[in-house]
């Protein structure tokens, strides 16, 4: 876990404090399942009081959120921060994004991964009466989406079980993956067949799959969805998403 927070003498009680909330952020990002204000004060070395307090500040500006059981996660606020950084990327995504939504008629979504979150950067909705919404600005579990299980198996087994070290998994669809192992044995099929697909993980009735997206290094830096009702999502239709999902990954990275 992250060392205790050790600040020089000569720094001001200011510095300090933001020194001391930055480090309860990266701890927030490395640790899957949420962490107690007890926890938190353990791990950073610091007093209860004083994590409770840091912990507020960064409630009130949205940076992290509480969950019913009392649980500290990063908030949404924190991941819109990092969506500048995507600048390149989304100016570069967006017309092979648009291109793929019209040839598949089906809504498509360019994603990132913060931890065990994800954000999704941009999304073209499909022309259908019956299509799956926008998701622009949103922050879901990475385990519950086809993007966020594309970029968690680019990561080594090893890597998932230190995101997630309680072993369980939130719900968030009717179909999402509850423990660590069966998301491993989800994951290793990603990297089998080289994209990956969620039904009914995040929301009724809807599917999607969802491609990494490489640049010119091999380093994966977002991902992209194709998704729609689950009742289009049948046989072959499957597998040409997929591989469209592919070439347009391609075309992005090729870029970046």
């Amino acid at each position: 876990m992250t060392r205790p927070v050790r600040v020089a003498s000569g720094d001001s009680q200011i510095a300090q404090t933001l020194d001391r909330g930055l480090a309860v952020l990266e701890l927030l990002a490395t640790v899957g399942g949420g962490l107690t204000v007890s926890e938190i004060a353990a791990a950073l070395g610091i007093h209860r009081t004083v994590a409770y307090r840091l912990l507020g500040t960064l409630e009130r500006r949205t940076l992290v959120q509480r969950s019913a059981d009392g649980r500290y996660r990063p908030g949404g606020g924190l991941l819109r921060l990092s969506a500048g950084v995507g600048d390149e990327l989304r100016t570069v995504a967006v017309p092979h994004l648009q291109a793929l939504q019209a040839e598949t008629d089906e809504t498509v979504h360019l994603a990132v991964r913060t931890g065990t979150e994800i954000l999704f950067l941009e999304s073209f909705e499909s022309s259908r009466p019956l299509r799956v919404a926008s998701r622009v600005g949103r922050t879901m579990p990475a385990h519950a989406t086809s993007v966020g299980k594309a970029l968690l198996a680019t990561l080594t087994d090893l890597e998932v079980r230190a995101l997630y070290p309680k072993g369980r998994l939130e719900l968030v669809g009717p179909s999402t993956c509850r423990t660590v192992t069966d998301l491993l044995e989800d994951l290793s099929a990603v990297r089998h067949r080289g994209y990956a697909r969620s039904d009914q993980e995040s929301e009724h009735d809807v599917g999607s799959v969802g491609v990494v997206v490489r640049d010119r290094d091999g380093r994966s830096r977002a991902a992209i969805s194709i998704a729609a009702p689950t009742t289009r999502l049948t046989g072959r239709v499957v597998a040409d998403l997929a591989e469209a999902a592919r070439a347009t990954a391609v075309a992005i990275g090729a870029a970046l």
